[in-house]
This record gives structure tokens, sequence and C-alpha cells, in this order.
């Protein structure tokens, strides 16, 4: 399975570095961590279902793991090249029919690198496909589209199947010290 991990732009090697303790300690010392076409965003390739591993990642940051540069981690369900109209037949064709008639939706896009079109007509577009109920305060089930450049990664998910950091420290994190001490006084 893949997950997209959010880091602060920049610290890739940190993050990298503690996506794969997690892993490490969730049980899969295999996992793949490789940046994506945007800075800031980490794709990560695990034997794990990650929908668990978000579950779990939930339950560290409850026993107190120190979650401090892979701050937001969600699931991937389907990657497409970034096209609307290619996103708009995977939504018809695999999505539409994972949100059940009684259930509620939002639709979330993500655009990184690619200025083609704007957020708002994305939306408008992709959201006709789904014939289901919407709501934008707190859906059943999240549609989430992340563009990362030429690719597209597609979601369906439970508000509780995405792990932020940002809810278990509302303020903002602390970046670490220096790792070279300034020099004495003289």
């Amino acid at each position: 399975m893949d997950l997209l991990v959010s880091y602060d732009c920049g610290r890739y090697g940190l993050a990298r570095h503690e996506i794969l303790d997690v892993f490490s300690r969730l049980g899969d010392g295999q996992a793949q961590v490789e940046r994506s076409s945007v800075d800031g965003i980490a794709h990560v390739r695990t034997t794990l279902d990650a929908r668990e591993v978000t579950r779990r990642c939930r339950s560290l940051a409850d026993q107190g793991y120190p979650f401090r540069f892979a701050i937001k981690w969600v699931p991937v369900d389907y990657w497409c090249e970034t096209d609307l109209d290619i996103i708009r037949k995977l939504l018809a064709d695999k999505v539409r029919d994972r949100i059940a008639a009684g259930e509620t939706w939002g639709l979330q896009v993500a655009k990184r690198r690619w200025e083609t079109h704007h957020s708002h007509d994305i939306v408008v577009y992709l959201a006709g496909v789904i014939d289901r109920k919407v709501a934008l305060a707190h859906p059943d089930k999240i549609v989430r589209v992340d563009v990362l450049g030429r690719r597209t990664a597609v979601s369906v998910l439970r508000p509780d199947e995405i792990f932020s950091v940002r809810r278990y420290h509302p303020a903002p994190i602390e970046t670490p010290a220096p790792l070279i001490s300034p020099p004495a006084p003289r």
C-alpha cells in the first residue's frame, strides 16, 4: 500500500529518518520512502495496510512518540495521470461506489505543481460524478485528490483514517536544536 506523508519543506532527511523509525516500530523494516515531485511530500510504499498505519500512528502519538517531522499521513487508494478527464473517470469507475447511498461525503483537492486549472474549477468538475449528499463540515467519507505534478493520488477515507500531528500538538512544533554548538564565549 502507499501513503503520502507531509513534512516541513527542506526537512526531507529528518522526515525520512522518522518515517523509517515509525515503520520499524510497526513491523515493516522494508518500507520505502521517496521524495515526491513536490517538496514537503514523501511517498511511502509499505506491505502494511495504510489505514492500519495511520491508526497505529495515532496510538504511538497517544503513547508519547514525538512526531516532529512527518506531520501528516494519508493513505492512497489509486494513482493516475494528472488529467481532469482521467481523474473524473477514476472517480466514476472506482470511487463513487465506495460511498454508500446513505453516506455523506466531501471532496478535498490539494493541487501542487499543476497550474492548468483553478482548484474551484477542479472541485466543480469532479464533484458532479458522485451523486451522494455532500457534507462539508463532518462527512462520513472524504474523497481526497492530491495532485503532485504529473501524478495524482486519489483516496476514499473516513476522517479518522488521516493522521495529523497537528491534532496532537496544536501549538507550533519546536525546531530541534542545532547539531553544532555555538562557540563558547571568550
